[in-house]
């Protein structure tokens, strides 16, 4: 009798293991069509930018600002942040 629940219990994880995968498949498909799609879809007929990537120079290599430098002294190196 022991090894019939043994195998019964074997089979009912790998039915849960499958019956889960395709629930998590069905929920992130449902999650991006209706979160991800529609916001996707409105940003890009609005022509937004949302890197923000307007305030230095469009036509650099880089997006980079620099930062005005700072008093180097030894309180400055005790608190880097």
């Amino acid at each position: 009798m022991l090894s019939v629940m043994k195998a019964l219990w074997r089979r009912w994880k790998g039915l849960a293991h499958g019956i889960i995968r395709a629930q998590n498949w069905l929920i992130m498909v449902v999650a991006y069509g209706v979160g991800m799609g529609p916001v996707a879809f409105v940003m890009r007929v609005r022509g937004e930018d949302l890197i923000d990537r307007g305030l230095g120079d469009l036509e650099g290599e880089t997006y980079w600002l620099s930062l005005p430098a700072e008093e180097q002294d030894i309180r400055r190196a005790q608190r880097p942040w």
